[in-house]
């Protein structure tokens, strides 16, 4: 599944996909006459707290849907899992993306908020575990 994070990333976000691929919990595959045409990564950061570390899609099957089924099957498994919330990060920049996670439910927070529910050495560290850097902005959906 490499050859799709090579399609779908450039650069430190590349490099992180590839390594994130070796060492995940979870990696979901979407396939398509049982060829693998996009991929969801997945981990709790804390027991009741999921993060979708990446998806990414084949370039020939995008704009069909595979990145919200993707999706919706990681919310699928945190739910039944008993997650109580999922956060996921996207570059300020990548409309598509952040426009995928709103339309599921996900509104944008930030390092404030998270410090609010959880304290601030608790949020450093999930912050940590889910790797949120500089110029991307943190998305949230909580269950009910």
């Amino acid at each position: 599944m490499e050859w799709i994070l090579e399609e779908s990333f450039e650069g430190w976000y590349l490099r992180h996909s590839l390594g994130k691929l070796k060492d995940i919990e979870i990696v979901r595959v979407a396939q398509l006459s049982g060829k693998g045409v996009g991929l969801v990564m997945v981990k709790n950061v804390e027991p009741e707290v999921g993060y979708v570390y990446y998806i990414a899609v084949a370039r020939e099957n995008r704009r069909r849907g595979v990145a919200r089924f993707l999706l919706e099957d990681a919310i699928d498994r945190f739910q039944k899992a008993g997650v109580k919330e999922v956060f996921a990060s996207a570059e300020t920049d990548n409309i598509p993306s952040e426009t995928l996670f709103e339309s599921e439910g996900f509104t944008r927070t930030n390092f404030g908020e998270v410090s609010k529910k959880y304290g601030r050495l608790r949020s450093l560290d999930m912050y940590m575990k889910m790797l949120v850097v500089p110029g991307e902005v943190l998305l949230h959906k909580e269950f009910a």
